[in-house]
């Protein structure tokens, strides 16, 4: 058996992915403890261009486009979406108020709680259906009947 009979799996670039995006959570949890957090439960609404105020004072230790998708998945978040109500504080990264949410804002919180909860249950839905055993129909059965005929 040579080395190449079983090679190792690689992550996928989506685990990759995952896996950038947690850890630059993580550093943003650590630099700025009052605003961001790896806990789900303790998120709360941010600042508006927030992103600004990172990259100027992270001077390109995490670029743009590992800082979008951190943010985007921080602010995808069900939990943030959830506390994303009208008149809700925004947090600054030192954890002051820096703004509130409107009711605009958290209308497309709603909405987009309401696709991620729709997705969620058809993907249920798909895995309930698939992993039940699909019935034969009459004809199905007649047709295995007359096969079984033809064999004896």
């Amino acid at each position: 058996m040579s080395q190449f009979d079983n090679p190792p799996t690689l992550p996928s670039m989506r685990q990759k992915r995952n896996q950038a995006v947690a850890a630059a959570i993580a550093l943003l949890a650590e630099l700025y403890p009052k605003c961001f957090s790896v806990y789900q439960g303790h998120r709360h609404p941010l600042k508006l261009n927030i992103h600004l105020d990172i990259q100027a004072a992270l001077d390109g230790a995490i670029t743009s486009t590992e800082l979008h998708r951190a943010l985007g998945a921080y602010c995808s978040n069900p939990v943030y979406l959830g506390h994303t109500r009208k008149g809700t504080w925004r947090l600054d990264l030192n954890g002051e108020p820096a703004g509130v949410v409107t009711a605009d804002e958290e209308a497309r919180a709603k909405a987009t709680l309401s696709r991620i909860r729709t997705k969620k249950e058809a993907r249920a839905a798909a895995a309930k259906a698939a992993a039940q055993p699909k019935r034969l129909s009459l004809a199905d059965l007649k047709a295995a009947a007359n096969r079984r005929k033809l064999n004896v």
